[in-house]
């Protein structure tokens, strides 16, 4: 019930033109439903052999089917406004929930499911709607109209035709939950191929660097097992749906079909009545088996909306305050304060009583093995997570009382993996503005160290950088995330392992570009190659989430504690 629910929550943006499409249903649907009525009228004035009966009903049925065109086009136009209104405001709502849940939710979901998800989503909406706003509504009008007609000419005939849709109504409720249950596994195994298909797709480089072709094919051929599995039980729900609907909606037209024709034979009913009988008996039949697939399919897009609106049943973790702080400009001072932190599904104490004060335009190197918090503390400073315990500030307020869009924007990222988006190197550059002009885009390229290489390539700064970036390399990639932190003016950069997997020339030219934006501006740095880190002005030391040793480079050497056995070993 939930997704009808947020269904028409969504359907409802647009009152005006909802209320409009629900009174020109009604209207259409009786007038498309009392045509057989015309039936009888025709045969009733040939009968009389009175022409001017006959043009006169001749000139009320063309007159109606004239309405319904004009009417249908109308009522087809203002469907169409609501729903293209309603499934726009349904994706936007879902998209932008996706955009502001948690890291941790981003990090536990797949692409492949996602991306599955939204696009199911967004085809059940326009089913959805079609059935439950269009085809359900004409055929219960249908119904009220056919039933009332036949209240005029024999109740015996009403009494066949409600058992016929009770039986089919209630044999409909099993094969339709049936069908359902069908549907809800084959979703699953193909999430789990789709899954496979994109991991794919963006890992393609690995797969070809040791050459695993075969060995992907066959992953993807082995989920087909259970795929095959579950879609032919779908289909088969189809199959008992279709037969056992059919012969009971066959036994009852022949029932019917009979007991009109005794009707007729004893003189009951006249000529007149029993050709409407039959014009409304045979759009009964058909009505009804289109009603019982419309039930399904409703069903089935609930399954569909189900798992899409069950985005916006998410909540966060990582809440903005309801008062929040905003801070034009920080001048960079950062306090961490007996900071706790552990991952939900992580080892305990990720960050474990972590105090650390940094001044403004104070260079920090954090340094130490994999897994010991360094980038955990960068994590935790830009509110991807919140710490178990402890405060963590800028200017002396704690960030928790900022909005987290608000605390971004005054710090600047450059990772140690850029993920680029698939267009032009310009717009990669200039993401971090919303206006942006030529010319600051290289100026920043220029600090990067990025500008020269631009100017080499056939379209300049229009060159498509595809995919991830997979058309530039590594060091080209770190100058262009350098590029983009430049233009987005921070007063807080973390420079996280940005350096770790290039070659010397590349990472003399991001070192030359860091440290000279960097000037003067707070910098948290996370290296493993400890030749990026000499210049700073402290490099902490971590081990198991905490600080073992801090200092400047010269002094650590000279206290030949931990820092020192890292140098040596690098050296």
């Amino acid at each position: 019930m939930k997704s009808f629910k947020r269904f028409y929550q969504f359907c409802l943006e647009t009152p005006g033109y909802f209320a409009a499409m629900v009174v020109i249903l009604l209207v259409t649907g009786v007038a498309e439903s009392i045509l057989p009525l015309f039936y009888k009228a025709f045969v009733d004035a040939i009968m009389s052999g009175s022409k001017a009966n006959i043009f006169t009903v001749l000139s009320w049925y063309i007159a109606l089917r004239f309405f319904i065109l004009l009417a249908g086009l109308v009522r087809h136009y203002v469907h169409d406004v609501v729903l293209i209104a309603a499934n726009r405001s349904a994706y936007l709502a879902v998209f932008r929930k996706i955009q502001t849940l948690d890291f941790s939710y981003q990090i536990n979901k797949t692409t492949g499911s996602l991306i599955s998800a939204m696009k199911r989503g967004e085809g059940a909406f326009f089913g959805f709607f079609f059935a439950l706003n269009y085809e359900i509504p004409l055929a219960v009008i249908s119904f009220a109209v056919l039933f009332i007609s036949f209240s005029f000419v024999d109740m015996t005939l009403v009494g066949i035709l409600a058992l016929t849709l009770m039986v089919e109504v209630a044999l409909g409720y099993y094969l339709i939950r049936f069908n359902i249950q069908t549907r809800r596994a084959f979703n699953k195994v193909e999430d789990a191929v789709s899954g496979i298909v994109v991991d794919n797709f963006l890992n393609y480089e690995t797969v070809k660097y040791f050459a695993k072709e075969a060995r992907e094919f066959l992953r993807l051929k082995k989920e087909f097992v259970p795929w095959t599995e579950k879609i032919w039980g779908y289909a088969y729900s189809f199959y008992y749906l279709n037969f056992f609907a059919g012969i009971i909606g066959t036994i009852g037209l022949v029932s019917v079909l009979l007991y009109s024709i005794q009707l007729f034979m004893t003189s009951a009913i006249s000529t007149g009545e029993l050709v409407m009988i039959l014009g409304f008996v045979t759009a009964f039949y058909d009505k009804l088996f289109r009603l019982l697939y419309q039930f399904r399919d409703v069903f089935k897009q609930s399954t569909d909306l189900e798992k899409f609106f069950s985005v916006l049943d998410e909540s966060e973790t990582v809440l903005d305050p309801k008062h929040p702080i905003t801070m034009e400009k920080v001048s960079g001072d950062i306090s961490f304060d007996s900071v706790h932190f552990s991952y939900p599904d992580g080892k305990e104490h990720a960050v474990h009583d972590m105090s650390l004060n940094i001044s403004a335009g104070e260079s920090i190197a954090f340094v130490g093995p994999s897994g010991a918090g360094k980038t955990t503390l960068t994590k935790l400073l830009l509110r991807l997570f919140d710490p178990d315990s402890g405060t963590i500030s800028i200017d002396g307020v704690d960030i928790k009382d900022m909005e987290k869009t608000h605390l971004r924007s005054h710090i600047g990222v450059v990772p140690q993996e850029p993920i680029l988006f698939n267009a032009s190197i310009g717009f990669n550059i200039g993401y971090g503005l919303d206006q942006v002009s030529q010319a600051q885009i290289e100026e920043a390229a220029t600090l990067a160290q990025l500008h020269d290489f631009i100017l080499t390539l056939p379209d300049g700064y229009e060159t498509q950088v595809g995919e991830r970036g997979v058309k530039l390399s590594g060091g080209q990639k770190q100058r262009l995330a350098i590029a983009r932190m430049i233009l987005s003016k921070p007063e807080i950069i973390i420079f996280d392992e940005a350096t770790s997997q290039l070659d010397s020339e590349s990472e003399k030219l991001i070192q030359k570009a860091f440290w000279k934006v960097s000037k003067n501006i707070t910098t948290l740095i996370i290296a493993h190659r400890l030749s990026t880190v000499k210049k700073a002005d402290r490099i902490v030391v971590i081990d198991d989430g905490k600080i073992v040793e801090q200092g400047p480079h010269t002094r650590l050497l000279q206290k030949k504690g931990r820092y020192k056995k890292l140098w040596d070993l690098q050296s």
